[in-house]
């Protein structure tokens, strides 16, 4: 659940991030910085039936086999097994692996995209992008100018000045 922070990765100190801890961070930056109050939080639940597939050997043929819930928890306890083994119950450290996380929200429009432009003459990209940059900033844990390319600072600086306030707030208490 935790592993080197990205923000600690270049300091020379290591710090640890509690991954368990996006969700509520993700919601609170939401709550600062989403003016139009259009992200909400999206559940993912994955379907009951699973589709594996798997070689038994390098140049064996592929197979599929369709996992239920207690095959899917099987394979996942043979997993932890192997990783349990493998890291001789976690004394040995796990160098070069990826976690892969999903973090998921929705962003709602009160109106079509149609009626967004005409009626509000306000363009729906440039909300969905604050909303994108809203999730990436506290993700990877970077400034929006560090995120996005520096041609494009003065026209995002001007349609979600709140996100580049919140640069300025971190930077005067570092």
């Amino acid at each position: 659940q935790q592993g080197p922070s990205e923000a600690g990765a270049g300091s020379g100190s290591t710090t640890f991030r509690d991954y368990t801890q996006v969700p509520r961070e993700m919601d609170q930056r939401f709550e600062k910085l989403d003016v139009d109050a259009a992200l909400r939080p999206t559940i993912i639940k994955p379907s009951d039936t699973w589709t594996k597939r798997a070689q038994k050997a390098l140049l064996a043929k592929p197979t599929m086999e369709t996992l239920r819930k207690d095959e899917q928890k099987r394979e996942r306890d043979a997993a932890f097994d192997l990783l349990d083994a493998l890291t001789k119950s976690g004394g040995l450290a796990v160098s070069h692996a990826s976690l892969h996380i999903v973090v998921a929200a929705t962003h709602c429009f009160d109106k079509t995209v149609t009626e967004t432009i005409i009626q509000d003459n306000t363009n729906p990209i440039d909300k969905v992008e604050r909303s994108t940059l809203i999730m990436a900033t506290t993700v990877h844990q970077q400034p929006v100018a560090a995120l996005i390319s520096e041609s494009q600072l003065p026209r995002v600086g001007t349609v979600s000045p709140m996100l580049f306030l919140q640069d300025r707030s971190s930077d005067s208490s570092a």
